[in-house]
């Protein structure tokens, strides 16, 4: 049999058995998942696993890689313009990146909640927190770029971007592991005043230009 990812049975396949790794791994935690916990919540034989996957370590990495790529696609997607606004560009229905973060959390909560508690492996946690600090890191520099925004941080750069990626993990983690408690929206107003006034005096940010950083 030839396996294509075009292939509407198979991406159905697939689907299935990420949603039944997910949802196993958070009743016994990754290291006690077996093969046939995961096939037999996918309703699937162990033959169909083996075709699609070498292991669960593929099937949990695969399932990562695409939601992360996806993630990160959306942001990516988004102009540097709408990254300080806080709320909806005129006449288009846009989300500024730390609240498609959380809807994008919301919508994979249980794949979030296996990566945000380490299952599986800390590599992937640690993987995840460098992109996010590279993401911090490379918009103050458009923001530098765009506006001639003048920054005179009184502690390096990647100490303040790796601690932004830090805290929004761990708000996210809170946030998922108590049943989102609170909207996406109300969690992203909410980590925007947590950390984006604090971050005008970390990094100096001009005063004439405060609003660009704080939306």
């Amino acid at each position: 049999m030839v396996i294509t990812k075009n292939d509407r049975r198979v991406n159905r396949t697939r689907r299935s058995l990420r949603e039944a790794l997910m949802g196993v791994i958070l009743e016994k935690g990754y290291d006690a998942v077996t093969i046939e916990d995961i096939t037999s919540r996918a309703d699937v034989g162990r033959t169909t696993f083996y075709l699609h996957y070498r292991d669960k370590e593929e099937l949990l990495q695969e399932s990562i890689n695409e939601v992360v790529d996806d993630l990160f696609a959306q942001v990516s997607k988004k102009p540097l313009a709408e990254w300080d606004q806080p709320g909806k560009v005129p006449g288009e229905e846009t989300l500024f990146p730390i609240l498609l973060v959380f809807h994008h959390a919301a919508e994979n909560a249980d794949l979030y909640r296996v990566v945000l508690r380490g299952e599986g492996t800390s590599k992937i946690q640690n993987h995840i927190r460098n992109i996010t600090a590279s993401a911090v890191s490379e918009f103050l520099r458009l923001m530098a770029e765009r506006d001639g925004l003048a920054f005179h941080p009184i502690v390096p750069v990647e100490v303040f971007s790796n601690y932004f990626a830090g805290s929004l993990l761990g708000v996210l983690t809170w946030w998922l592991e108590n049943n989102m408690p609170y909207p996406a929206e109300k969690m992203a107003s909410i980590y925007q005043q947590l950390v984006y006034s604090s971050a005008n005096a970390v990094l100096g940010v001009n005063e004439n230009l405060k609003n660009e950083f704080t939306g």
